[in-house]
């Protein structure tokens, strides 16, 4: 998984960082001290990042010629952070041209190691940030065990990402200098990291959400805009809410005064995920259910099984609510806009009030569900479990999944048997297998205890990834080869990446990752075996 950020210092003046959280920035890396003596905006970068939940990082331009004077550095920067914590490292800036010129590489090494030294004693994480050159003709390979922030991007730099140039190394990536930022003025570096140093900040959002969630509870509509930021003062019927006033000031379609239930799911993604990926969960009609509806069913997100932190929508469209518990029988959902909290299978689509309710899984009132992707396997259903029965397989090489038609957890073989509770999903059902747990398989290739009814014994049409399907051909300059479909699964280490022209053997086995993109399973040198995205493969 990638997060996406920017470094700032004084060259970006005076910064919003309320508004830099909501446009999905995750991350930011401020300059901490200039040549001489601290950045004039450091402080109020650092104390608008915290203020705002942005998790945040440090970085030291160096002009240091020894040791002493690199010490002397770091010492002025521990000073300045004053014990306050980090989420992300205290990253050395190499990239001064005298340094290059007038220090030998054993010489520098020193210095990096000098530098780390005293960063790494007052309880901060250490990295390097340079660009390619640096790190391939200046950096010793003594150092290159530290984590790497590296520079790249096009002389003709537009601000977007430029996939040809993404390097193959560090666990950072400052693609551009040129982008643009809500909340800033000008230009501005923008970075991609591949590690979250602060997991519960950005890697477990479900956990921030479900907090976000309890704290609405018991919010209530106002008759008038005024007190909206209370809970309950001046409360009324007129749908008045502090989600609606949010939502217009970030620029969007607030419709204060008009039934709010979407309006508030909008609010929370946009908290949590910014307003770009917000728009790209609910779709630019967000105020809409049925708009919500069928935004998701044009991009494969619309389900009709339940999922933990999915939104549910009710009626043919007339209320929409968050799934924040799954048991084999319930969903538990916070709703905006409803009423009769803890009531079970009551829809209520314009009650006034932040609660929480529950419905029986299968309720006919249930339209569905838009699927979002949390990034982190809490979000799975916290299944409750409770048999009713037992079933076989009926079939050799029954892939067991973690979600209907989702990703292979495992197999069973003709004869195995394991536990049912009577869900299902379409052509899917929910089962208990020992050694892996609750997970789905496909219904016509199982056999429930007592039934009668003939199955079948092979299954049809299946894939077999030793069936070679095509020779691609790869059309990225650098291609990575991960172990599943998705960016979010690590390299291969036998043949971690392919370059611009390598042929590659597509096999059977072409699988859909979270955000809904195909990926190639391939076949490299006849020999090793990884997941490249398709659209970075030619068909020979």
């Amino acid at each position: 998984m990638e997060v996406k950020g920017i470094d700032v210092s004084s060259y970006q003046g005076s910064i919003d960082w309320a508004k830099v959280k909501v446009s999905g920035i995750q991350f930011a890396i401020l300059r901490v001290t200039q040549k001489n003596g601290i950045d004039s905006c450091f402080e109020k970068n650092l104390t608008g990042c915290k203020a705002n939940g942005i998790p945040v990082g440090v970085y030291k331009y160096s002009y240091a010629l020894s040791a002493a004077e690199i010490k002397a550095e770091a010492e002025g920067v521990v000073e300045t952070l004053a014990g306050r914590g980090l989420d992300f490292p205290v990253w050395l800036d190499l990239e001064w041209n005298n340094q290059r010129e007038s220090l030998t590489r054993d010489e520098l090494s020193a210095m990096i190691k000098t530098f780390r030294a005293v960063i790494v004693a007052a309880g901060y994480k250490f990295g390097i940030y340079c660009n390619v050159d640096w790190y391939e003709h200046v950096i010793q390979d003594d150092c290159k065990s530290y984590e790497f922030w590296i520079a790249k991007y096009p002389a003709a730099d537009t601000g977007t990402v430029e996939e040809r140039l993404r390097p193959a190394y560090g666990v950072g990536w400052q693609y551009s200098s040129k982008g643009t930022v809500p909340g800033i003025s000008g230009s501005v570096d923008m970075d991609v990291f591949y590690k979250n140093y602060k997991e519960d900040t950005v890697m477990d959002l479900w956990s921030k959400t479900k907090e976000l969630l309890g704290g609405q509870v018991g919010y209530l509509e106002k008759k008038s805009a005024a007190n909206l930021d209370s809970k309950t003062a001046n409360a009324g019927y007129n749908n008045y809410t502090k989600y609606s006033r949010d939502i217009n000031s970030w620029g969007k379609m607030g419709c204060q005064g008009q039934p709010w239930c979407a309006l508030y799911q909008f609010w929370i993604c946009v908290k949590i995920f910014g307003m770009e990926k917000a728009l790209k969960i609910m779709g630019n009609g967000f105020y809409n259910c049925n708009s919500v509806k069928s935004h998701a069913k044009a991009n494969g997100t619309w389900h009709t099984a339940p999922k933990l932190g999915a939104l549910v929508i009710f009626r043919n469209g007339a209320h929409i609510g968050r799934v924040i518990n799954v048991t084999s029988t319930l969903i538990y959902t916070n709703e905006g806009n409803t009423s009769n909290a803890g009531a079970t299978n009551n829809v209520e689509a314009n009650g006034g009030c932040v609660a929480e309710k529950s419905y029986t899984i299968g309720n006919s009132q249930i339209d569905g569900y838009v699927w979002i992707d949390y990034g982190s396997e809490v979000q799975k259903p916290e299944i409750e479990w409770k048999a009713f029965g037992t079933a076989t397989s009926t079939v050799d090489h029954l892939y067991v999944r973690a979600d209907p038609n989702g990703e292979i957890l495992g197999e069973l073989m003709k004869g195995n048997r394991f536990e049912i509770d009577g869900t299902t999903s379409g052509m899917w059902s929910l089962v208990n297998v020992s050694g892996i747990g609750v997970a789905w398989v496909a219904t016509k290739y199982i056999k429930i205890d007592g039934e009668t009814a003939q199955k079948p014994s092979e299954i049809a049409n299946k894939q077999d990834k030793t069936e070679r399907l095509f020779v691609g051909k790869v059309t990225a300059s650098k291609l990575n080869v991960r172990t599943w479909a998705g960016t979010e699964f690590p390299q291969i280490k036998s043949y971690p990446q392919l370059c611009s022209g390598n042929l590659v053997d597509v096999m059977n086995y072409t699988q859909v990752a979270r955000d809904g993109s195909k990926w190639y399973y391939v076949r490299i040198a006849g020999k090793y075996y990884g997941f490249v995205h398709s659209r970075y493969i030619h068909r020979q």
